[in-house]
């Protein structure tokens, strides 16, 4: 195993999921920003794990691919983190889309117990908004493994390294947004 694989210990309410080239770079700021404000929460970058690209005979079985997705499917938010490469997701993080096809065929009770889930991304560029299609790939998984869809936050980076004050804010409410979907509503006492 990796560097950045653990034991799995209890779950998480909410676990990060960072794929981008850079370990340390604009998107980890933002998702640090979510983190920071989400108790309990975890985050895995996909570069400190060995994951190969799908293959259909599963030679990837002794990978990191599988017990990550267990880890992550004992979250009740799934955060994917990624920035916009080329409209789209970054490699990593594509290469790990691939690999939940695992999911659907040798891992089924793991893509099973993704249902009833919630999904998130955070998305970063060096644009005011994202792409039109660059949701899409995210929101349209989760469907498949009937998760809900929880929307995207997407920042723009200005200047590289530097999370804008209102990038933070926006950070701190979709964190809080989350978090609401988690912490249930006690009874009010009658």
């Amino acid at each position: 195993m990796s560097r950045g694989l653990r034991a799995a210990g209890a779950p998480a309410p909410a676990t990060i999921i960072l794929g981008s080239a850079r370990s340390i770079g604009n998107t980890r700021l933002l998702a640090e920003a979510v983190l920071e404000n989400l108790p309990g929460a975890r985050l895995f970058d996909l570069n400190d794990y060995r994951i190969g690209p799908y293959v259909y005979d599963g030679a990837h079985d002794t990978d990191d691919f599988l017990p990550l997705a267990r880890d992550m499917a004992r979250s009740e938010a799934i955060i994917f983190a990624s920035p916009v490469y080329w409209y789209s997701m970054s490699g990593p993080m594509k290469i790990f889309f691939d690999r939940l096809t695992d999911l659907t065929d040798v891992a089924k009770p793991v893509g099973k117990s993704l249902g009833g889930k919630t999904a998130y991304l955070l998305a970063t560029s060096g644009k005011h908004e994202a792409p039109d299609c660059f949701e899409a790939p995210f929101a349209l998984t989760a469907g498949y493994f009937r998760m809900g869809w929880g929307g995207m936050l997407h920042a723009r980076f200005a200047e590289d390294g530097v999370l804008s004050n209102e990038a933070r804010a926006e950070a701190t409410a979709f964190a809080a947004a989350i978090h609401a979907r988690l912490t249930p509503v006690p009874l009010s006492a009658s």
